[in-house]
């Protein structure tokens, strides 16, 4: 009995005498705390330099507002300017045939290329009876036709007419902007102080021969 009391003791004592020997040589092991990562630096969180750099957005020019533009009124037969109100140059000629007496007879400057030209006159009737300019001819064009020029739809036309009336006592006035004969055709140039032989044919009196001078108005 007292040996196995004894044993025991003894066995206790070699357990005991080992663990006090290790822990003397560090034998038990200490959890080391892991420190926490250090917050990142202001240098750390700059952008890298191989990243793109943002590119502004240009801001769109605003487009011009459109301007509206008018259309310039444009004559027939490409005849801008004739038969449009230009003023009456006085040319002081004049021819008196019966009781029609034709004064102021010019025709507008052109040349040949231009292939169209017009002439004007003052026409008065002093007779009781009426009477019509129905055509003429002329030696500086391949055609004359008598036109009239008017405004439709705001725009400048000259359209022919079949005759013009002149009536008794009265005058008619072949003009820019109004009734006018149309030289269609040149056969030559038409220069300034140049005169062309014109020949009118009314329905009472007949042909009437005039010369109109040749006018830049």
């Amino acid at each position: 009995m007292h040996a196995r009391i004894r044993g025991w003791l003894v066995s206790s004592m070699v357990v005991v005498v080992a663990l006090l020997a290790a822990n003397a040589c560090g034998g038990a092991t200490t959890s080391t705390p892991t420190p926490a990562p250090a917050p990142p630096t202001a240098a750390a969180m700059q952008p890298s330099p191989n990243e793109p750099t943002p590119t502004a957005v240009p801001t769109p020019t605003p487009m011009p507002t459109p301007t509206t533009v008018s259309a310039t009124p444009t004559m027939g037969h490409g005849m801008s300017g004739h038969g449009m109100g230009s003023a009456m140059p006085n040319i002081g000629n004049e021819f008196q045939v019966g009781t029609l007496v034709i004064r102021n007879v010019w025709a507008r400057a052109a040349s040949q290329a231009d292939a169209l030209s017009a002439v004007y006159m003052v026409i008065e009737n002093s007779g009781e009876q009426p009477d019509r300019l129905l055509h003429a001819h002329c030696d500086a064009a391949g055609t004359v036709e008598l036109h009239e020029t008017k405004m439709e739809g705001g725009i400048m036309k000259m359209q022919p007419v079949d005759g013009i009336d002149i009536p008794a006592k009265g005058t008619v006035e072949l003009k820019p902007g109004g009734l006018h004969m149309m030289l269609i055709g040149l056969t030559r140039d038409l220069n300034p102080g140049d005169e062309i032989e014109v020949e009118l044919h009314f329905e009472k009196l007949g042909h009437v021969p005039v010369k109109a001078v040749v006018q830049r108005p």
